[in-house]
């Protein structure tokens, strides 16, 4: 038996779920984003990166959660513009 107790089941509040791929920089980075009860979060498992996210249309916030992970501050600009731009269309 595990030492272990699930405390919370929060599969309501995830929801606006996206997998998108972006190109940059001659890398290809498999994004998936969306929102869950404490806000957004994002997930790049090809690079094993993962965090927050502000609102999807927030680039300045989301470039540096993005670079806190990812350690690119160029590529975390240009995917927290392809997340804007995604869900502005």
């Amino acid at each position: 038996m595990e030492n272990y107790k699930i405390g919370y089941n929060g599969d309501a509040y995830v929801e606006n779920i996206h997998h998108i791929g972006v190109e940059y920089n001659g890398n290809y980075y498999s994004v998936i984003f969306g929102e869950y009860v404490n806000g957004g979060f994002f997930s790049i498992p090809n690079w094993n990166c993962g965090g927050e996210l502000a609102e999807f249309s927030d680039v300045p916030w989301n470039t540096e959660s993005i670079q806190k992970s990812l350690k690119s501050k160029m590529a975390a600009k240009a995917i927290a513009k392809a997340i804007a731009d995604y869900t502005r269309e």
